[in-house]
């Protein structure tokens, strides 16, 4: 798959807008970030899932952990969507992640799923886009992801390794990938609403948090 630009929102002027375009081709390692860009210990989780089961909105992200426009979404943006729609159970996020970039996306993702199995997901992913390197470079080692987990109340670390190994970890990572090839996923991070049991709708590639929580707003409006 190719990663097309994704147009990415900062904190500007009181409110967020687009400011930048990644490209898959951005080999740029960002710093590490000490510190969770949100507090998710008291938000409900189920497997990928984050927020409350009744909330009658999904916003569906398509993401690799390797990508750079994830990570900014995750921290410039994410906080947003969570503070104003998870928390307040408006809307639940679910996260499909795809590998395209490298090897170091597939064991990226193999940690996440398994942490969604202990409903710590969330937690790592975070932890990882903190930590995020040069695509390709080799960093997502075992000994970064059990210092990452280790810091994660409530994840055990050995469990984590064994259920990464797992074929039930295969299957949802199989499972994304087909679900991202039939709705036709052009690039990450990619967006999808739906509305209760309805068919998710795919939003426009690159687009900005203003029209993200525009749709946010119009699926909740009904």
């Amino acid at each position: 798959m190719v990663a097309l630009a994704f147009s990415v929102a900062v904190a500007a002027a009181g409110a967020l807008v687009v400011a930048a375009l990644v490209l898959r081709g951005n080999d740029d390692g960002a710093p590490s970030a000490p510190t969770p860009a949100i507090e998710l210990d008291a938000i409900p989780q189920d497997g990928t899932v984050l927020g409350s089961p009744e909330a009658g909105v999904t916003l569906i992200e398509y993401a690799d952990v390797q990508c750079p426009a994830c990570r900014t979404y995750a921290e410039a943006v994410l906080p947003s969507v969570v503070a104003e729609y998870v928390q307040p159970e408006r809307v639940k996020a679910e996260f499909r992640g795809i590998a395209f970039i490298g090897p170091d996306s597939e064991k990226a993702a193999r940690f996440v799923y398994a942490a969604g199995i202990q409903d710590r997901l969330w937690q790592l992913q975070d932890a990882l886009y903190r930590n995020q390197a040069d695509e390709n470079s080799g960093w997502v080692t075992d000994d970064l992801i059990r210092e990452l987990a280790a810091r994660i109340s409530g994840l055990d670390v050995d469990r984590l390794f064994r259920d990464a190994e797992s074929a039930g970890v295969t299957t949802m990572i199989d499972e994304s990938a087909a679900q991202a090839d039939a709705a036709e996923v052009r690039g990450t991070p990619s967006f999808a609403i739906q509305i209760g049991g309805a068919e998710p709708q795919l939003l426009e590639l690159g687009v900005s948090s203003t029209e993200l929580f525009a749709a946010l707003d119009d699926a909740l409006a009904g």
